[in-house]
């Protein structure tokens, strides 16, 4: 066997008491406590990115071609449905799905109050299975059927303050397409058939779902006429990986004006270009959903920001524990670096000694902070003890989503710079005389 790794395996599993005993306790439960935490962050941010963009696209879609117009969207500007992509989808093979709709606002009342409202139309193409899991109370619509005119979809915001439920009878008045007078309006009659929740308060205090057919009819458009198209997209990276921000985040002014402004085009931005230039009708406009609702997403940037400043506090707190451990440790055996040194060993091999040893301090803090990391975020997934407001997070708990990758690059990233930067400290045992190591007490 290895001689130093002899020397390690007897001294780190000695029952040996003492004050660097105590250290090293410290510094095993330093690095968990590290490894645990960015676990735990990097997991939260995960799932919280994930499950906000899911509820975003879920209610709209990520991409949305309709008429360009410098107008307000709400007024309704139409599109002929046989579209060259609708039609032949595989004109853009990164969609998944790719369905009709439209939108006219309102003003919902009932016999004590009003709100303002935007109905947003659901063909017959609409894919329920997106829309499904918000759907807290009643039925989904059946566009295309008789009944599906005279039912609506409100969302539990709006049925709160409104004192709305199930089955109810409201009213929705709409401005007559077409006409300039302030008081050239139509009132429709609809019941209630579901209620909804995304917890994305911006949408669910301002959409109800009907069938599109209601906003054809009021806006005087034929069965051929929507006003846009809604493409969901395959699944795949849609979105700037946070690898790549953290590194633009850290070298992005050392990189050239035109290599940054690369490097930090979003995927989904590049995907909308290129179905804007697919598309042989020059009337129709691309959008985002980051460009319709950017105020959502700058907020999940900003996220990842914390993570990074999160993580670097973590691998910091790391390194300074392992390093004031690790002096203790040389301090404490002195005697033993200088009767080696007698003996005629070197001080690269004495050094490999207390890297090893450093080595097997941080395994066992990387094995508990593993332990706890994963636990903890297991238990939340599980269980969902942490408790949010939904109304500020768009969620009613802490979302966690492991992403194996990241904790075994966590583990890795750990390993390799806590060593490294362990190297240093490492170098007082060349400058140790075994004379003085041997009387030293």
């Amino acid at each position: 066997m290895n001689l130093e790794l002899l020397i390690v395996r007897k001294i780190a599993f000695s029952n040996r008491r003492g004050f660097s005993s105590f250290i090293i306790r410290i510094a095993i439960a330093a690095v968990a406590l590290s490894l645990s935490t960015m676990i735990i962050a990097t997991s939260m941010v995960n799932g919280f990115q994930h499950e906000i963009r899911n509820k975003v696209t879920g209610f709209w879609s990520h991409i949305l071609v309709q008429p360009y117009s410098l107008s307000n969207y709400l007024l309704g500007e139409p599109v002929y449905v046989h579209q060259d992509f609708y039609d032949t989808p595989s004109l853009i093979p990164e969609a998944r799905h790719i369905q009709v709709t439209a939108l006219k606002a309102g003003i919902l009342k009932t016999q004590d109050d009003f709100e303002g409202i935007v109905l947003k139309g659901a063909g017959r193409d609409f894919d329920w299975n997106n829309f499904a899991p918000y759907l807290k109370q009643g039925r989904l619509l059946q566009p295309g059927t008789d009944s599906a005119l005279q039912h609506i979809i409100i969302s539990s915001i709006t049925a709160r303050r409104l004192h709305l439920k199930l089955n109810d009878k409201v009213l929705i008045n709409f401005k007559q397409s077409g006409t300039e007078q302030s008081r050239a309006f139509t009132t429709r009659k609809f019941y209630i058939q579901g209620i909804y929740e995304t917890g994305l308060e911006e949408f669910d205090a301002r959409y109800v779902i009907t069938d599109i057919a209601v906003i054809q009819e009021l806006n005087h458009w034929g069965p051929d006429t929507v006003g846009g198209f809604e493409v969901f997209l395959k699944e795949g990276n849609l979105f700037k990986s946070r690898t790549r921000a953290y590194f633009l985040t850290l070298f992005g002014a050392l990189l050239s004006p035109d290599t940054y402004r690369e490097l930090s085009k979003d995927p989904l931005d590049v995907i909308g270009e290129q179905i804007y230039g697919r598309m042989s009708n020059s009337e129709l406009d691309v959008t985002t959903i980051k460009s319709m609702n950017p105020g959502i997403f700058e907020w999940l940037d900003i996220q990842s920001l914390t993570e990074l400043i999160i993580l670097s506090l973590m691998l910091v707190v790391a390194v300074i524990n392992m390093i004031t451990a690790l002096l203790i440790l040389i301090l404490e055996r002195s005697n033993m670096i200088g009767i080696l040194k007698a003996l005629g060993a070197r001080g690269a091999s004495i050094r490999n000694i207390f890297i090893y040893y450093s080595a097997v301090i941080i395994a066992c803090g990387l094995l508990l902070g593993n332990v706890a990391g994963i636990g903890l975020c297991l238990a939340e997934d599980y269980f969902h003890f942490v408790k949010l407001p939904q109304e500020s997070y768009y969620l009613s708990y802490a979302p966690v989503q492991l992403n194996w990758a990241w904790i075994a690059g966590l583990n890795v990233a750990t390993i390799l710079i806590t060593l490294l930067l362990l190297l240093l400290p490492a170098m007082l045992v060349s400058a140790i005389s075994p004379l003085k190591a041997i009387r030293f007490d």
